[in-house]
């Protein structure tokens, strides 16, 4: 499991690639975007079928869990939104998660994987 560290400017923590769709974007679309733009990753794109509400600073949000599969060999190469990724097993990624709703997304994709 890839967990990404965010600078302490942004909340600090580790947690997995999310991120807001653009105006008209599919969820799936978000999130293969997403990844893109956060890791460099590409690969296939499993939809977890989750999705979360809840409200932000700047209102309510929906978010949806994706799992996406990347090769064996594939390294993060992280935007400047991120300071550090690190491969963790599904045990330390449970434990390093902070919301439910990654918990959540993480044993379904574990599921699926």
């Amino acid at each position: 499991m890839l967990l990404l560290k965010r600078p302490d400017r942004r909340g600090a923590g580790e947690h997995p690639v999310t991120g807001k769709a653009d105006a008209g974007e599919s969820p799936a679309q978000c999130a293969a975007r997403e990844a893109r733009e956060e890791t460099g990753l590409d690969g296939e794109l499993v939809d977890l079928e989750l999705a979360h509400h809840y409200r932000g600073k700047k209102g309510d949000f929906e978010e949806h869990a994706f799992l996406l599969r990347t090769g064996k060999d594939a390294e993060p190469q992280l935007s400047d939104e991120h300071v550090a990724y690190r491969w963790v097993s599904p045990d330390e990624a449970r434990a390093a998660v902070r919301w439910k709703a990654h918990r959540d997304a993480l044993d379904l994709a574990l599921k699926v994987f």
